[in-house]
């Protein structure tokens, strides 16, 4: 049977094009970055989703073999970056096949969670060419306090409170700096960048539905919660919520 770690890692690709609408993006300043730490730009992304970020580094001159194990993410990152220096695997990354030495980074946007680390570890070393490097990153929560959060928070409480997960977030600094040494690779080093994102009710309300957790959820239990959301967001804010974000990038040299 599956875990519910398994279900939620499966349950992007029911809504594929909602997530690849309204996930937000990354700073340019990260991207800057990450394409200063290999000997090169040739790149394999693992987790690729439905690529933004695939899109992002080809943009900037990066060629980038992307790997999504979701068969409709997948279709979405191939229409997303068909004009671009990307080739899109379908593929769990650990089951991926790479020549070895191939590439000058590894890189996964919101997605290394999801990968054993381990066998994903194994996968990267054995891709990197010498001074390579792994680079992962996610985008945080900086802050969520303040009236609309509070109401946010009371909307959870009252529809879904198992996903009220302020105390985790607020000790997930600690965790990012926390983060075990990959195997093959020299310890992480970490960045991160502070950035603001603006939201009214309804795009917020369709941002939440993409994720794992709570597309768990019974689908009558889900809508209440998207709608309880979206009143709080409209009585507490206006209509509009600022969401300050703090993206961490965790990077290492291979060794």
């Amino acid at each position: 049977m599956d875990t519910e770690w398994t279900q939620r890692a499966r349950s992007f690709g029911q809504v594929a094009e909602l997530y690849d609408r309204w996930r937000p993006g990354y700073p340019d300043a990260l991207y800057a970055d990450v394409l200063k730490l290999g000997p090169g730009n040739r790149i394999l992304e693992a987790g690729a989703g439905t690529g933004r970020a695939s899109l992002a580094l080809a943009r900037r001159g990066a060629s980038i073999v992307a790997v999504e194990p979701d068969p409709a993410m997948a279709t979405v990152a191939r229409q997303r970056t068909r004009n671009v220096a990307v080739e899109v695997h379908e593929s769990t990354f650990e089951d991926c096949t790479v020549e070895a030495g191939s590439f000058d980074l590894v890189v996964s946007a919101q997605a290394w969670h999801w990968v054993d680390p381990e066998r994903g570890a194994a996968i990267a070393a054995r891709a990197l060419r010498p001074n390579g490097a792994l680079c992962v990153w996610w985008n945080r929560p900086r802050e969520l306090a303040g009236p609309v959060w509070d109401a946010i928070h009371a909307a959870y409480a009252e529809h879904a409170p198992e996903l009220d997960h302020r105390t985790q977030l607020r000790q997930q600094p600690q965790r990012d700096n926390e983060v075990e040494p990959a195997v093959g690779f020299a310890p992480w080093s970490v960045r991160t960048y502070d950035w603001t994102a603006s939201y009214d009710a309804g795009s917020y309300g369709c941002l939440v539905q993409t994720h794992s957790d709570h597309l768990l959820l019974p689908a009558p239990q889900r809508e209440c919660l998207v709608q309880a959301v979206r009143d709080a967001i409209t009585r507490a804010g206006g209509g509009q919520l600022q969401y300050r974000y703090r993206t961490v990038l965790l990077h290492a040299r291979v060794q």
